[in-house]
């Protein structure tokens, strides 16, 4: 239903004093309001130095995840974003059980011993509070659930990359020796692998050495001069 016009004269000089926070204090608080999350992307609220703390335990947390790809990213984002709300979760239950050393509960117990005094209105709050902290546990349980869902779901992820990585890194490795064998020069990206002939390289070094290693048969020894590679790469394994 549209408006009259008069109605919309009011709200049109309604909206000229909502002109937003004009204590200094006031836009301090304000300027918090849009800021975006460097991981997600997405607007966030928080001050300064939550947001301090938040990034640097985000970071440092998906530094030790090491997702590679835009599917690994979001569940180690998930993952790291968890964390940080169950440290939020816990630290508010703490919060809370602390309240009663400044609401007056501990008032009833000051001619007790100091740790008497403490646990007893721990001991208050926690009752008087039950429902609230409950509230919490099952807050807390649920980003559990759901911290466990992404931390899995990354793991299998990376356990099937890194699989298929190795796999196709052996691959480029015997196609690699193949064609020096060929004396013919070797494109990784023609095969379709990612891979660097510099990193095929080392991979091959570290194949043969680990066979020198634990296969010392002759068969094996005739078909590559092992006793050359702990010296350098080969550049041409030798024929059987």
């Amino acid at each position: 239903m549209p408006i009259s016009e008069a109605q919309l004269t009011a709200n049109r000089a309604n909206a000229q004093h909502c002109t937003g926070p004009r204590s200094p204090e006031g836009k301090a608080r304000s300027s918090q309001n849009a800021r975006r999350h460097g991981l997600t992307a997405q607007t966030t609220v928080m001050t300064d130095e939550d947001r301090l703390h938040h990034d640097d335990f985000c970071n440092r947390m998906m530094a030790d995840l090491a997702p590679v790809g835009s599917l690994e990213t979001f569940h180690a984002t998930s993952v790291a974003e968890e964390a940080w709300r169950l440290h939020n979760a816990r630290a508010q239950c703490n919060n809370i059980v602390a309240i009663g050393h400044f609401d007056g509960s501990a008032t009833e117990y000051l001619d007790e011993h100091p740790e008497i005094q403490t646990a007893i209105t721990a001991a208050q709050v926690v009752r008087d509070r039950a429902k609230t902290l409950e509230l919490i546990s099952l807050y807390e349980q649920r980003i559990h659930r759901s911290f466990q869902k992404h931390y899995a779901q990354l793991r299998k992820l990376q356990t099937e990359r890194k699989a298929k990585d190795a796999e196709d890194l052996d691959k480029a490795r015997r196609l690699s020796q193949l064609a020096k064998l060929q004396h013919l020069p070797y494109s990784p990206a023609h095969d379709g692998f990612v891979f660097s002939n510099a990193e095929i390289d080392h991979h091959t070094d570290i194949f043969h050495r680990l066979e020198l290693a634990t296969e010392m048969n002759t068969p094996y020894r005739r078909h590559v001069n092992l006793w050359e590679l702990p010296k350098s790469i080969p550049d041409l394994p030798k024929a059987a």
